[in-house]
């Protein structure tokens, strides 16, 4: 399966989001649909468990129909789900 590779920004703010406490990288990225929103889809770089045991994966989401301007962002595990 293809997957991304990151670009030069996108590498920093992933090497800073895994500098948080309880985050680790998903090797390799995995496709994944945000499902509280319509038609967003993205990729799932990073995961975090919390101190309060709450999973958040780090994802680059793209909204609408095109792939054009995708937004990273934690999101709650539960509102994620992998596509492939």
């Amino acid at each position: 399966m293809w997957t991304p590779t990151p670009d030069e920004a996108l590498a920093d703010d992933l090497q800073a989001a895994l500098a948080r406490p309880g985050a680790s990288w998903v090797s390799p990225p995995r496709p994944v649909a945000l499902t509280t929103e319509d038609k967003a889809t993205g990729w799932l770089w990073c995961r975090q468990r919390t101190a309060d045991g709450i999973w958040l994966g780090l994802a680059t989401i793209f909204y609408g129909r095109f792939f054009e301007g995708a937004e990273l962002g934690w999101h709650q595990a539960k509102d994620l789900r992998t596509l492939d």
